[in-house]
């Protein structure tokens, strides 16, 4: 909306010396805020006049309404002056580097155990994302793909990415809960994946669904958080359209699926997606109150708990 053609016409009626005693209730340099005030007046019914007296400019009312037009521009200049609260400052968690570095030491056991042949087993054929072996039951897939990887380029990608993300998620929710966070999000995104139509003919793995379910999670996160701090809506939806934009940007390219690269998008999205959920999730006051009551050591079983067990359930 624009002040000046609104006002200009809300104005015309109000003509100088329409009023047999004229009073100034606000006084300015500027005809555009002598505008605004005029704009007020005229919503909560009191008539008012703009002259140019000397150097600046008059807005004039009758004398009889001078009180109340004093009180709801005295009001209006209150909500003027009244600003958003100071967006409290972050306590980061000083010891996020070392989820980051379990993550690189999980990533890199998988080729080491198949570099020194410490299992007889094929891993990549008991442990990739196989969607027709995940609808025949074989739900471990949706942790172990986590930790597969096709070549060096492949790992060392999610590895950077992975431990960035992750490390920004551990100095907000500390690293249990983080890493819960994220490889709970990122294994229920394989597993939509498995059991989603058309998913059949093709086989993927790697971390690149829990590094998206990471940007996903504080995206939503500090959008539902932050926004009462923002002071314009571009600024509230600037961190969920900045993951989005990420997401855009890399999770379309460099597929690693076999097949249709098509599938490894779907991965990426369905990455995203729960981990913005459980970013929206823990963002309200019952959610961050769940989070916050968790016992560590729950949170950490919660992380590596169901990872251990669907690689011994691969194994067996």
């Amino acid at each position: 909306m624009h002040w000046n053609s609104r006002l200009s016409a809300t104005c015309r009626s109000c003509l100088p010396g329409n009023f047999a005693n004229p009073v100034d209730v606000f006084r300015s340099a500027r005809r555009r805020a002598c505008d605004e005030r005029a704009f007020v007046l005229t919503a909560v019914g009191i008539d008012s006049e703009i002259e140019l007296d000397g150097d600046a400019y008059a807005v004039r009312v009758d004398a009889t309404v001078r009180a109340h037009a004093l009180h709801h521009l005295w009001q209006y200049e209150e909500e003027r002056r009244s600003v958003r609260p100071p967006e409290p400052a972050m306590e980061l968690r000083p010891d996020a580097w070392q989820g980051a570095v379990l993550y690189a030491i999980v990533l890199l056991l998988v080729p080491l155990a198949v570099a020194q042949g410490w299992s007889h087993a094929d891993l990549y054929s008991i442990g990739v994302m196989d969607p027709a072996r995940i609808r025949a039951g074989e739900w471990w897939r949706g942790w172990t793909a986590l930790t597969l990887h096709w070549d060096a380029a492949h790992l060392l990608g999610n590895l950077g990415a992975g431990m960035l993300l992750g490390y920004s998620a551990a100095q907000i929710w500390g690293n249990a809960r983080a890493w819960a966070l994220i490889v709970t999000a990122a294994a229920l995104a394989n597993l939509l994946e498995g059991f989603s139509a058309g998913a059949s003919s093709y086989v993927s793995a790697g971390a690149s669904t829990a590094v998206f379910a990471a940007l996903g999670l504080i995206a939503a996160w500090t959008w539902r958080t932050r926004r009462q701090y923002a002071h314009s809506s571009m600024r509230r939806w600037v961190p969920l359209v900045a993951g989005i934009a990420v997401l855009a940007l890399f999770g379309a390219g460099d597929a690693q699926a076999e097949g249709d690269n098509h599938t490894n998008v779907l991965s990426h999205a369905l990455g995203f997606i729960m981990g913005a959920l459980a970013g929206t999730a823990i963002a309200t006051k019952r959610g961050a109150w769940l989070l916050q009551i968790t016992p560590t050591w729950l949170a950490a079983a919660a992380a590596a708990g169901p990872l251990l067990v669907a690689w011994i359930m691969a194994l067996l």
